[in-house]
């Protein structure tokens, strides 16, 4: 027996469980999640398409073969969230007040995207290409750039970064001077502040 695939359009969900919604092979355009819960969820064959997340708790989530094009997510707990494995074609997310501790989006295409006031500790971001991201009010402690495209991305205001220059590809990058020390830790140089 082959299951249907389930199309929403248009509809919010407000503090309403994944498997109320949809079940694998669903497909959201222009839908709203409102204060959910998707703690482990298996996302695994979905898409979503200009949807927003606000307010919800993403941890762990399973996202094998999920589409993401044009996708918000604000407020949200997402620690731990593999976009790894989403589909790579028309992959489009922005983040604003979202907790992304140990996230992954390795050998992930999120070009312009934005990441705002978020906590991006541990996530790994290895063979991503981030070209003209901004990363704006970010705590990047001990996030992973190897093999990273980060030209013309925005780090003026990011804090507590390790970023090898030989590692990845800077071009018209930007930093601001209490940066630099992220930039050099590598070389075992010191930057203080006279």
């Amino acid at each position: 027996m082959v299951e249907e695939s389930i199309y929403y359009v248009s509809r919010v969900f407000e503090k309403v469980p994944f498997p109320a919604t949809g079940t694998r092979d669903t497909q959201f355009d222009d839908c709203t999640f409102k204060n959910c819960d998707f703690t482990d969820t298996d996302f695994r064959g979905c898409d979503f398409s200009q949807c927003t997340f606000d307010g919800c708790n993403l941890s762990m989530v399973k996202f094998g073969h999920i589409g993401f094009d044009q996708v918000r997510f604000s407020h949200c707990k997402m620690v731990g969230a593999d976009f790894s494995n989403t589909k790579d074609f028309l992959f489009s997310a922005n983040f604003d007040n979202c907790i992304l501790d140990y996230a992954a989006f390795m050998k992930k295409k999120n070009r312009k995207s934005r990441f705002e006031n978020c906590s991006l500790k541990g996530t790994d971001f290895s063979e991503s290409d981030l070209t003209s991201t901004k990363f704006h009010h970010c705590d990047l402690s001990g996030a992973v750039f190897m093999h990273t495209v980060l030209n013309e991305a925005n780090f003026v205001t990011s804090y507590h970064f390790t970023i090898d220059p030989e590692r990845n590809q800077l071009r018209k990058a930007r930093f601001a001077t209490e940066g630099l020390a992220g930039l050099l830790a590598n070389y075992g140089i010191i930057v203080e502040e006279s």
